[in-house]
């Protein structure tokens, strides 16, 4: 060893060149690696936030939804109803074997009970079939179609 080496060791000013390498190799790592954690947990929080709110929104948010889901069944359903029962008001209602009766039929197709003199009946505009009141009454709760054949009450350009 050279008396300058002696003194920079014995001062502490002299460093390995692989030492200096190792130490900034080891700086840089330890920076990567904070920089690797701190985008890993933001990573972590996003994921835990995203999964928080889809099942907050899956679990709670859906019974309010599945709530207006019903009230729009509902609606369709109270529009139905008032739609079936304004075809069943249109209706005339005829006694059977009052004169002019337009149907060959003598008993009911629903409930297959012959009809009887100046018992209440309901006949279909468009087909002439002819019901008891009551048994067609409850079906046009239901559909606005002859029991028999199907067929729409009215023509479409009457039935809105």
């Amino acid at each position: 060893m050279t008396s300058q080496n002696i003194t920079s060791i014995a001062s502490g000013n002299y460093l390995h060149p692989h030492f200096v390498a190792i130490m900034v190799f080891a700086i840089l790592l330890l920076v990567c690696m904070t920089i690797i954690c701190v985008v890993a947990a933001s990573l972590i929080v996003v994921i835990v936030y995203i999964l928080y709110d889809f099942i907050y929104w899956r679990v709670v948010e859906n019974g309010r939804g599945l709530e207006i889901e019903s009230d729009l069944e509902e609606g369709v359903e109270r529009r139905r109803r008032r739609r079936h029962r304004r075809v069943m008001m249109e209706l005339p209602c005829v006694e059977y074997g009052s004169f002019g009766l337009e149907t060959t039929s003598t008993e009911c197709a629903i409930c297959l009970e012959d009809y009887n003199g100046g018992e209440p009946c309901r006949i279909m505009p468009v087909c002439k079939h002819m019901f008891h009141v009551a048994c067609i009454d409850n079906w046009l709760n239901v559909k606005i179609t002859c029991h028999v054949c199907r067929q729409r009450i009215f023509n479409l350009r009457n039935d809105r």
